[in-house]
């Protein structure tokens, strides 16, 4: 593995492309080694776990970033730069870019849990906010494919570099300037589909002009496709889940789910934006039976939550909430705090119990109370906690 990782940083354009496919194949299989690890695993200041990247691969999207951010500080975000073949730039933005895709297997393959803690990583790493500003530095204006011939796999959506992969062939194809363009194009798209709320974070911290460019971009060439991959993956989804159906509607951007409980049946109705995932996603009510209003409007709350703070898809995201809400009927007590069973962000059950009320708290909810009121007392029965 490490081996592999330092020819991934090769200057010889046929080891550094082998030794990417190679890992390509490892790196789905890595999640696996942390779970359980609490010797990987850190807790920031607000009582958040996290988990790093493999050391090697963190080192190399470390040192690439650091030397990219050096050529690239003075490029107005927008502006593509032209990365010239057989240069070391070239070779460190292909390290870059190649490190990236590695980083977002990894993350795609693990569970939501672990997913969660992988996330809380990026985020307080900042490395995330780094790689969508460089992005947008590398990427072409008009992202369009030189092959006249080239089709897009997606009903109505203009062929580009979003919609076909960059073919990265180790023989027969020598560098070009174009081959980091596409790169960053499939990293984009990658992060957008697998990152979905860290990118409408940073989006949303952005001043207005970059703001406006990376929506008006976004919509335009891949909101469409990542529509239509959710819409896709919810239609193909042979995951069969006691109590709840899903649905979709292409047309609509429409995502229909049912769960049923004894005498009890609800809708819920989920909207992805014209610009998914930068716009919120909207969830509306359907028809309820047998559930009071303010249950449902706590359930919709909840739906909304997990949709917003969770980086994966639409259909990660309603597993979570059915589990959510089978274990409210199983008799596993709300967080006292947020009101929930499953914790929004990592996912996890009220376990500190108040030793006075008896009632129970998520860790990181518990310990946001003790900060933001600077006390130390339970927050139902103010006894020391």
């Amino acid at each position: 593995m490490n081996h592999l990782m330092g020819m991934l940083q090769s200057k010889v354009r046929p080891i550094q492309l082998a030794a990417y496919k190679i890992l390509a194949k490892l790196m789905s299989l890595l999640p696996e080694y942390d779970k359980g690890r609490s010797d990987v695993a850190n807790t920031d200041e607000t009582g958040e776990t996290n988990v790093p990247l493999p050391e090697m691969l963190k080192e190399a999207i470390l040192s690439s970033t650091f030397y990219l951010e050096s050529v690239l500080e003075d490029v107005p975000v927008g502006e593509c730069i032209t990365v010239e073949s057989g240069t070391e730039v070239y070779q460190t933005t292909m390290t870059y870019l190649l490190a990236w895709r590695l980083a977002l297997i990894f993350f795609k393959a693990a569970p939501v849990e672990l997913r969660a803690q992988y996330a809380n990583f990026f985020r307080q790493s900042g490395l995330v906010d780094s790689l969508l500003i460089n992005l947008f530095r590398l990427m072409p204006i008009v992202p369009l494919l030189s092959d006249k011939d080239a089709k897009s796999p997606f009903k109505g959506v203009q062929p580009s570099m979003f919609t076909q992969e960059p073919a990265l062939k180790i023989k027969g194809c020598g560098s070009s300037p174009i081959e980091p363009q596409h790169l960053a194009c499939s990293v984009y798209n990658n992060t957008l589909e697998d990152l979905p709320a860290m990118v409408r974070q940073w989006w949303n911290s952005q001043n207005k002009r970059i703001k406006e460019h990376i929506d008006r971009f976004t919509t335009k060439f891949t909101s469409p496709i990542l529509c239509a991959k959710e819409i896709q993956g919810v239609q193909k989804s042979t995951t069969k889940m006691d109590n709840m159906t899903i649905k979709a509607r292409s047309k609509t951007r429409e995502v229909i789910a049912t769960y049923r409980m004894d005498d009890m049946s609800m809708d819920l109705v989920i909207k992805l934006a014209v610009n998914h995932p930068l716009g919120v996603i909207v969830v509306d009510s359907g028809k309820r039976v047998g559930v009071s209003a303010a249950q449902w409007r706590n359930w919709m709350l909840q739906m909304t939550t997990f949709l917003v703070h969770q980086n994966g898809t639409i259909v990660d995201g309603l597993k979570v909430w059915k589990s959510n809400i089978d274990k409210r009927f199983e008799g596993t007590d709300d967080c006292m705090i947020c009101y929930s069973v499953i914790h929004g962000s990592n996912y996890s059950l009220p376990q500190l119990t108040c030793k006075t009320c008896k009632k129970k708290f998520h860790s990181a909810c518990l310990y946001k109370w003790f900060n933001t009121s600077n006390q130390s007392s339970c927050p139902l029965c103010r006894n020391l906690f």
